[in-house]
């Protein structure tokens, strides 16, 4: 009875040294797999539908206003310069949450604005597409 108690404690703590073995050399791994400076970044995706959203890209400091589906990904339109600082200026806002103060409502309301009326505009532009 010894014998076999005996047994199974050691293969738990086996197991458990290989687990965390295995963890620990995932994450040494993935900092070789993870690029530093990426070109390619997702700055805000909403979804429109089960099966669509709509994101702001930015590649290579190139700001676009994309389409995802299943079936296809495509760039709807390059946005401009004023778009792009208006984006740029509310991803500085973002502040951590234990730091969160109170900010300038209008800001928010107006990047909100912005990227409803890109929304509408894709909207209408697929729907013109059917």
């Amino acid at each position: 009875m010894e014998l076999g108690l005996n047994y199974v404690l050691k293969s738990v703590v086996a197991l458990v040294v290989i687990i965390f073995a295995a963890n620990y050399g995932l994450k040494y791994l993935n900092t070789f797999m993870t690029k530093k400076n990426q070109v390619i970044k997702v700055i805000e995706r909403t979804p429109i539908s089960k099966s669509s959203a709509l994101s702001i890209v930015e590649i290579a400091d190139t700001y676009y206003l994309m389409s995802f589906t299943d079936t296809r990904n495509e760039i709807l339109r390059e946005l401009t310069a004023e778009e792009k600082a208006k984006i740029t200026t509310s991803i500085e806002e973002v502040v951590p949450v234990t730091q969160l103060k109170p900010k300038k409502a209008s800001a928010g309301k107006k990047n909100i604005q912005t990227f409803k009326t890109l929304q509408s505009q894709y909207q209408s532009f697929y729907e013109k597409r059917k």
